[in-house]
């Protein structure tokens, strides 16, 4: 039991085993591999090492849109004695000059609206049917993954992510697809494998997981909707494992859940929340696509595991680096979340400017759900009345933009109010 047990509160990832704080960057990659230890043994379940057996064969090919995309499917065959096999769809342009981002999608489905807007921003999709090995069921060990490695304490979440895993091996055969620009992404169960593969493999460079929820991103201690009311019908950890899923995470979990699905019983036992998840993929990107009103996935806990999470990005020096965007709806992975992926994407391996409105690391964010910050000396920020030069800089460019309304004299009193603070702040 942490320090953290009797607090529901989340736990602080920069706490080191032996008690003490991690104090500088160069101590992350032990503290990350501890991090991926309590995962492994609390929630993953131990995966099976790389088959380093990966084998394709095409099933089937169809021209897109008047010839300019391709539209493929492939059945890999890798494991033990080659027993295990996956159908994969990889969504790409026909013509290929260049190599291009390759985005791992678990979920088995894109929209053919949002594959094309993937493939014409220069990505390659690759559509895993993760199901097919690991069969999303209680009797998952009837499937050929379970049969292939009996031995390993991995259930179903890890086991996609273990074969997203797989998917990337056979990417890595292609002479089309920049494998330095990696991009994994999955939603709502999937999201959660997304996580699994993201936490496991250093080779996805940007992880996209929408709508996690339990067992996810979403904080299994704190729960509710957008603003932290009631628990609605948020998932809870004992919903989930004692409930329709108990084939998703190890069997440890369930002494910490209650029976009822919009209960929590023991979660602030554990050693770990879903912050550990997003600490343990830092310093490489990472961005939550959410909908307010998907209460089931738990948009504040959500927004809680985000906060801690970028507070272990914002002491690796990496704010930018780690995101979250939450539109209005509900539980789905939509045309506006891919269209943030993308631009989230374009950022982090092109280079490329900022285009939508996700959020990242500000010191001026609150702390939610923890009074723990990064063990940080953070530089003291000349303010005057309250404000950073950062927001007075932004008060002087509201001012400047308006446009007729400032010359015909139409002055508010907020406008003048706003005057007055910049005026002092600035020493006038």
């Amino acid at each position: 039991m942490s320090d953290n047990a009797a607090h529901w509160e989340l736990p602080n990832p920069f706490i080191k085993p032996d008690g003490s704080l991690v104090q500088s960057a160069e101590e992350w990659p032990e503290q990350s591999a501890w991090l991926k230890q309590v995962l492994t043994e609390d929630l993953y379940g131990a995966m099976p090492p790389a088959p380093g057996n990966v084998t394709a064969n095409k099933l089937y090919e169809q021209p897109l849109w008047d010839g300019e995309g391709l539209f493929e499917s492939y059945e890999l065959t890798f494991g033990p004695d080659d027993q295990i096999k996956m159908r994969t769809a990889l969504i790409r342009q026909a013509q290929i000059d260049a190599p291009k981002i390759p985005i791992v999608y678990c979920g088995g489905y894109v929209a053919e609206s949002i594959a094309k807007m993937a493939v014409e921003r220069g990505m390659v999709l690759a559509v895993p049917l993760c199901d097919d090995a690991a069969p999303d069921e209680p009797g998952y060990r009837s499937g050929s993954l379970y049969k292939a490695y009996p031995e390993y304490s991995f259930k179903v979440i890890a086991m996609w992510g273990w074969l997203m895993s797989r998917v990337i091996d056979w990417l890595e055969t292609l002479p089309f697809v920049d494998m330095s620009k990696l991009v994994a992404a999955g939603h709502s169960r999937y999201g959660k494998a997304t996580l699994a593969c993201s936490v496991f493999d250093e080779r996805v460079k940007v992880t996209v997981p929408g709508g996690s929820g339990c067992g996810g991103i979403g904080s299994l201690r704190l729960g509710g909707g957008r603003f932290g009311e009631g628990h609605g019908n948020v998932e809870t950890l004992g919903g989930m494992i004692t409930g329709y899923f108990p084939h998703w995470f190890v069997d440890s979990l369930v002494p910490f859940g209650a029976k009822e699905a919009s209960a929590h019983f023991r979660e602030n036992e554990l050693r770990f929340d879903a912050n550990f998840i997003g600490a343990a993929i830092a310093p490489r990107a990472l961005l939550l696509v959410e909908g307010l009103d998907d209460t089931w996935a738990n948009p504040f806990g959500t927004a809680a595991s985000w906060s801690a999470t970028a507070e272990v990005y914002h002491f690796l020096q990496a704010e930018d680096r780690c995101a979250i965007h939450f539109r209005e709806g509900g539980h789905d992975f939509n045309q506006e979340d891919w269209t943030v992926l993308l631009d989230f994407v374009d950022v982090q391996c092109n280079g490329q400017s900022k285009k939508t409105n996700y959020k990242t690391y500000t010191a001026e964010d609150p702390m939610i759900g923890r009074s723990w910050k990064a063990p940080i000396d953070e530089p003291d920020q000349p303010a005057a009345e309250g404000f950073t030069p950062e927001q007075i800089a932004n008060l002087k460019k509201m001012l400047s933009n308006r446009w007729a309304f400032g010359d015909a004299g139409l002055e508010t009193g907020m406008a003048k109010f706003i005057k007055m603070m910049i005026a002092k702040a600035e020493g006038e």
